[in-house]
């Protein structure tokens, strides 16, 4: 596959997980295709290095997993972590630790591309204004849908491909120049998000003391056993499943439970 084509897909990928694309949204876009491990899952298939993508799938949704919107404020845009810099890490074989040390400044810099997404829809506002007056659909759909649409479909492009085309080289030339024990000290700094994630996580997801042994057993089945993701992941969805089915369970009233029980006083008939 073309190396244009392949930049291709992962700039539509990028546009469909914004949460403002017309065709992504927030069900698919955000909350699944926006994911890490599905970006890394995806772009590894694109680029052929399925194993790659997903470790650094795994690397990116552990450090940002637990980074959400406050109010509307976005202050990381992890769909450009899940493909343009997952591409960039896998065509020049950045280690996780490496990877995960770019993708920070990268991720806080595009998420301020939002702002300039809604100046521009801002002044969209006018045209929309002026056919309501007008009573005149194709000028209201004009603002309000095609011209929003398509700058942010030429915004979401532009990122990929000045950071595909320009990103590469820029990182084999700071990779050359850059010392060793400042990649190690990077090589540090992004080992440590994927620990300030899953404490996020936790944080948020564990809602009693007794939870915590979830976090315990997952963590035995990688160090102790050295268990897959993928093992690890399909017993995870059988012991969620079970206890799903557990906590739904219908329970028996008081009443009804203590009409089915006799005293010593009581006569029953054989």
């Amino acid at each position: 596959m073309a190396y244009f084509v392949q930049v291709l897909l992962v700039a539509l990928l990028y546009h469909l997980t914004n949460t403002f694309a017309s065709f992504g949204g927030m069900v698919f876009g955000r909350y699944t295709l926006q994911r890490p491990l599905v970006g890394g899952l995806l772009v590894g298939l694109l680029f052929g290095d399925v194993q790659k993508g997903l470790e650094l799938g795994v690397a990116f949704q552990l450090a940002y997993m637990g980074a959400f919107a406050v109010g509307g404020a976005v202050s990381i845009d992890v769909g450009v972590v899940s493909y343009p810099v997952m591409a960039i890490a896998i065509i020049n074989g950045l280690d996780t630790g490496t990877a995960l040390a770019i993708a920070a400044p990268i991720s806080v810099l595009t998420a301020n591309l939002t702002h300039v997404m809604r100046a521009f829809n801002t002044m969209c506002t006018g045209i929309v204004r002026k056919g309501i007056e007008e009573v005149d659909y194709k000028k209201i759909e004009l603002g309000n849908v095609i011209l929003p649409q398509a700058f942010l479909a030429a915004m979401n492009f532009a990122v990929v491909f000045v950071l595909m085309y320009l990103g590469t080289g820029a990182v084999d030339s700071l990779l050359a120049v850059v010392p060793q024990n400042v990649l190690h000290a990077l090589g540090l700094l992004g080992s440590v998000l994927p620990a300030v994630g899953m404490a996020m996580l936790l944080k948020f997801n564990i809602v009693g003391n007794w939870m915590f042994i979830f976090f315990v057993l997952g963590f035995m089945m990688v160090s102790s056993m050295s268990m897959g993701f993928i093992p690890i992941a399909i017993f995870a969805a059988a012991l969620a499943f079970l206890y799903w089915k557990i906590d739904s369970r219908p329970e028996v009233s008081t009443a009804s439970a203590s009409a089915n029980v006799f005293t010593d006083d009581d006569e029953v008939e054989l």
